[in-house]
């Protein structure tokens, strides 16, 4: 065998290994994530203007974003999460959820998510999720288990709202990602 055919084969293996071990595209990738395409984010960011629901973001605490746990009651379980992790670095992580048991935010009335979930709550959901994404800055993070769907909030208005706004030069930063393993 050639020495060029070995070093052929020797750089087509470790790219072919680069290409398939790339996270998933429902995943942060650390301070320097791809950026996905101008016209999905220009039409989530139109989609996510404004505060008309008025929601209260404390800029200090660590918003924590989340998707996919596949468990009962999984705002309280993100909770915990965000909570255990942000206190093991001194500092107060918040998700939308609790958001919500703050004062300022009393004024929001949030439907409760059932199984089957209807129409007006799943809309009420969505607005305010956008709402969350539009309107958080600084500290940001998430936590995903293993059962992100295609349809979740997270993948059709999170993400890409927070990819947008960062990439436009928002005070955004951190996006540090868990996977729900490996942090409860």
């Amino acid at each position: 065998m050639s020495k060029s055919f070995v070093l052929f084969y020797f750089v087509t293996v470790i790219l072919v290994e680069k290409a398939i071990s790339f996270p998933r595209e429902i995943y942060f990738q650390g301070e320097s994530y791809r950026v996905e395409g101008d016209n999905r984010f220009l039409r989530v960011a139109k989609k996510c203007t404004g505060n008309r629901l008025g929601l209260y973001v404390p800029y200090n605490a660590v918003k924590f974003f989340w998707s996919g746990f596949g468990v009962a009651d999984s705002d309280k379980v993100a909770a915990e999460i965000a909570q255990h992790v942000a206190e093991k670095e001194g500092k107060k992580g918040v998700t939308l959820e609790t958001l919500l048991e703050l004062e300022e935010n009393r004024h929001i009335k949030p439907c409760k998510w059932t199984v089957p979930v209807t129409p007006e709550c799943r809309q009420f959901w969505q607005d305010l999720s956008c709402e969350y994404a539009s309107v958080a800055r600084g500290e940001v993070r998430v936590i995903l288990g293993p059962r992100v769907s295609p349809t979740s909030a997270w993948l059709t208005t999170e993400k890409d709202q927070l990819e947008y706004l960062r990439s436009n030069g928002q005070d955004l930063w951190g996006f540090k990602q868990y996977e729900l393993e490996s942090v409860y």
